[in-house]
């Protein structure tokens, strides 16, 4: 007895894909690809912000501490710029301590320094507060 196997007739339809399933396919890979480039888009623009924002914050922290080391913190606004960043240091006397050392009296000084730049068309800006004391001669 020969056994002989069957041939295969290619009327069944497992030869291969038909055009519009390669069509429907390449539209959802495309389609992917879309969605996929918006998110790293708006990833990067991200990234971008907060790099200008530490940018911003280091700014402030060495103004603020440049700032503070004064002896006597004048009332006053100063202002400056570094970089495109531009900064505006506000002092500003909160209370004196009711007991004196000899001829000093003790300042408390509220210091505000505000950061602004530019970013896509609109302004932004960092604000940084501390408290400071300074022992200053009476008038």
């Amino acid at each position: 007895m020969n056994y002989r196997p069957k041939a295969r007739s290619h009327t069944s339809g497992a030869a291969g894909f038909s055009l519009l399933e390669v069509l429907v396919a390449t539209t959802l890979v495309g389609l992917m690809l879309v969605v996929l480039l918006q998110i790293l888009s708006s990833t990067f623009r991200v990234e971008a912000g907060i790099w200008k924002n530490n940018q911003a914050l280091l700014i402030a922290e060495k103004v603020l501490q440049k700032n503070c080391e004064l002896v006597s913190l004048e009332a006053g606004t100063y202002a400056g710029q570094e970089e495109e960043f531009v900064y505006r240091i506000r002092v500003t006397p909160q209370y004196e301590v009711g007991e004196t050392l000899g001829d000093l009296k003790i300042l408390c000084s509220l210091i505000q320094v505000t950061v602004s730049w530019q970013e896509r068309n609109s302004k932004k800006s960092l604000v940084l507060e501390t408290v400071r004391t300074a022992a200053q001669k009476k008038n």
